[in-house]
């Protein structure tokens, strides 16, 4: 009898080890498979962002090269005898800014760094002021700004993409 009960005891004993065994490695199985999950998913925002970034850098270049060709165009208009900011823009050009600073308002709205999306909603603020100066003195200072604003901004934007790697 007394072999039997040591029997009955040691398959109790190895069912429970082996019960014990299937829950501790189902239990870390479980635990690499959420940690996979989360780099996965931190790797996938982290990847967007940086998309979305360098997408950036290139709408705000353009907005910027766009807004300089308005002033350009207001310029030329005002010294050849029109009132300045009565000068309408050209179609093409007035469409193309319209399209980079709807891309770059988009774009900014997509970035999870606060602190950079309001220095790009300064920055196209002061770009939207440059466009709407009262006289050529007034819109050339607001371009001046402009460039020193939108270098400031384009370094923000670098600092945040190469966190992102």
């Amino acid at each position: 009898m007394d072999s039997a009960i040591w029997g009955l005891i040691g398959t109790l004993v190895g069912a429970l080890s082996s019960i014990g065994t299937t829950w501790l490695a189902s239990r870390s199985s479980h635990h690499l498979q959420t940690v996979t999950r989360s780099h996965e998913l931190a790797e996938r925002a982290s990847s967007f962002q940086r998309q979305t970034l360098l997408d950036l850098q290139e709408a705000l270049h353009d907005a910027l090269r766009l807004t300089t060709q308005a002033h350009i165009q207001d310029r030329d208009s005002h010294l050849g005898g029109t009132t300045w900011g009565s000068n309408m823009l050209n179609e093409p050009l007035n469409e193309d800014l319209r399209l980079a600073q709807r891309r770059v308002a988009i774009l900014n709205e997509r970035i999870s760094d606060e602190n950079l999306r309001t220095k790009v909603r300064e920055l196209m603020g002061i770009a939207h002021n440059a466009l709407l100066a009262k006289s050529p003195i007034e819109a050339r200072a607001n371009l001046q700004q402009c460039y020193t604003a939108g270098a400031a901004t384009l370094e923000t934007v670098g600092t945040v993409l190469r966190s992102h790697y």
